[in-house]
């Protein structure tokens, strides 16, 4: 299978908190292991060092093919974003002609201020949630 999304990181389980193994990029060649659930545990057909699970989501067995610049793919920084957001271009102008008003770019913005993976696992464990790690 291929990666299908810009950039992922692979944990050494299917827990939110569980510890990073790796990175794989766009267009990267993996050999599933293992399925638990929406997750696969794959090894990198290019670096068997890189290993580790991934969501079912972020692959798929379209084959991808880079041209000779590792950093050039076949969609643009828009369509990525984008794809991140589970919009396409298209889906988006429909929404912009539904309502003009509408500010992707505050998206954007509210994502730069994700918090920190150490601060939601103290709000994880100080208010005694359940299913923060499996």
């Amino acid at each position: 299978m291929y990666v299908n999304v810009q950039q992922t990181s692979l944990k050494a389980g299917t827990g939110f908190f569980a510890r990073k193994t790796g990175t794989l990029s766009y267009g990267d060649k993996v050999e599933v292991l293992s399925e638990k659930s929406k997750w696969y545990e794959v090894v990198s057909v290019s670096d068997s060092s890189v290993r580790g699970w991934m969501p079912a989501s972020s692959l798929t067995k379209k084959k991808i093919v880079l041209s000779g610049d590792r950093n050039a793919v076949s969609a643009s920084a828009d369509e990525l974003a984008l794809a991140g957001k589970g919009f396409s271009a298209d889906a988006e102008k429909v929404f912009r002609s539904n309502d003009a008003e509408l500010r992707y770019d505050l998206v954007d913005k509210i994502e730069k201020n994700a918090p920190q993976l150490e601060d939601v696992y103290s709000f994880v464990v100080e208010g005694n949630l359940e299913r923060g790690e499996e």
